[in-house]
């Protein structure tokens, strides 16, 4: 991380600590957002990580904010982001407040272990399943083979590339000699395996 962008982080991050209105920390959310697409465009994954963590920062002190606004009305879920602005005007879902409120009831240490973990890219789904996890020690994290891993990605780059639009004789007739033999070879073996997926 270069200077520059973590003098930037660290002043996002510092803004959502000491932010008290909900549309303050939304506006945040919205611009690490914007910043976490453009950088995930030009495939910078370190900027796209820093917007990332911005960004489920904002959404966790967002739920902490509406949480206090729930506590201070005293009515079930909360309508209103502030006395003046209701959600929608907020541009925030139901769905948003209720998992931005649960993100803020994960235990602070939890959260930001989870955030710094290098071995997976954090969303607000997983934080969450993986808190649900750890609340419900009776049901351990399934383990999952590095290989099935790789095959699930494998499988998604097919998707993400384009392939399964493209002719496979088309891509063939591009490749070198050997690589062209190679594929020929294998090909039909991986086939074969992945015709044995039902």
């Amino acid at each position: 991380m270069s200077g520059t962008e973590l003098v930037r982080y660290d002043a996002m991050c510092r803004a959502i600590a000491e932010a008290h209105a909900v549309d303050e920390v939304k506006d945040i959310h919205d611009k690490a957002r914007a910043i976490e697409m453009d950088a995930r465009q030009a495939q910078n994954s370190e900027a796209e990580r820093q917007a990332c963590e911005i960004r489920l920062r904002a959404e966790r002190k967002c739920g902490e904010l509406l949480g206090e606004q729930f506590d201070r009305t005293g009515r079930g879920r909360p309508e209103k982001v502030s006395d003046d602005t209701t959600l929608p005007e907020a541009n925030i879902s139901r769905d948003q407040s209720s998992q931005w409120q649960r993100l803020a009831a994960i235990p602070p240490a939890e959260f930001e272990a989870d955030l710094a973990d290098p071995m997976w890219h954090p969303t607000t789904s997983g934080l969450l399943q993986r808190h649900e996890a750890r609340e419900r020690p009776e049901v351990p994290m399934q383990r999952v083979d590095d290989r099935a891993l790789w095959l699930w990605g494998r499988l998604q780059d097919f998707e993400r590339e384009g392939l399964l639009d493209c002719a496979p004789e088309e891509l063939l007739s591009t490749m070198l000699e050997h690589m062209e033999i190679t594929t020929r070879r294998l090909a039909p073996l991986v086939a074969a395996w992945v015709g044995r997926i039902k």
